[in-house]
């Protein structure tokens, strides 16, 4: 094998002049690597866009639903105080039934946040995400409340009479379940259609050019679309 021994510097021109070409080749392969490291990024950051716009259209998918039994939940909220208004009075005329509560997703934006590549986002763009995302957390931390006062009032699908005790120990869940209502139409618009484009997820996610409205019935299963407009029915 040849080893090829470095030549002789014979002046301070020539030994400048290797360090010049030592430098330079550093600087090219920096630069060549950092190129690399923002395609990557680049790329990186195209697919985590894509990501959220799909997951935030979906909730607003959501939202819309939630937001569309608002009146029914007015009306059985109603019902329940009549009921629960007289003690021994005859238990409700129809089953009361539950609010359907549809599934609102973040694995896009967990995905991102522990990638990093929040860090290489327009940080405009996701200031906007993180905007969403904390009034997505609000929203489900709401429904979550639902859920368990409407599990409570459940009691009276069981036929019994409205006992003191009974109307005792429903008038808080009652109460809670109202102040709940109350703040999910505070926190939208009064009337009008469309309603989750102009909430506050919906107007924040037009900046970020998200469309929603593309599944109104969001492919629930037929039994959950039954038991639906079974609690929206009007007696």
């Amino acid at each position: 094998m040849d080893i090829h021994k470095p030549k002789p510097v014979h002046s301070w021109r020539e030994f400048l002049s290797e360090i010049l070409v030592v430098v330079v080749g550093i600087a090219i392969a920096l630069s060549g690597e950092q190129v690399l490291e923002w395609l990557h990024w680049r790329h990186e950051v195209a697919e985590a866009r894509i990501a959220l716009r799909t997951e935030v259209g979906r909730n607003l998918d959501s939202l819309d639903f939630v937001i569309a039994e608002e009146p029914c939940i007015a009306r059985r909220l109603a019902e329940v105080g009549g009921a629960l208004g007289v003690p021994g009075a005859p238990p409700l005329r129809r089953p009361m039934g539950q609010p359907q509560f549809p599934n609102f997703s973040s694995n896009a934006w967990e995905a991102a946040r522990a990638s990093g590549v929040l860090m290489h986002m327009d940080p405009e763009e996701a200031h906007i995400y993180r905007l969403i995302y904390t009034e997505l957390d609000w929203t489900r931390a709401r429904i979550d409340e639902e859920r368990s006062d409407w599990a409570a009032l459940s009691a009276l699908d069981l036929g019994a009479p409205v006992t003191p005790m009974l109307q005792a120990q429903l008038l808080p869940t009652l109460a809670h379940a109202k102040a709940i209502a109350d703040k999910f139409s505070q926190n939208e618009p009064a009337d009008g259609g469309d309603r989750a484009n102009r909430s506050f997820m919906g107007l924040r996610a037009m900046q970020l050019g998200v469309d929603s409205r593309r599944d109104p019935n969001l492919h629930l299963s037929a039994a959950t679309m039954a038991s639906r407009r079974a609690f929206c029915e009007t007696p």
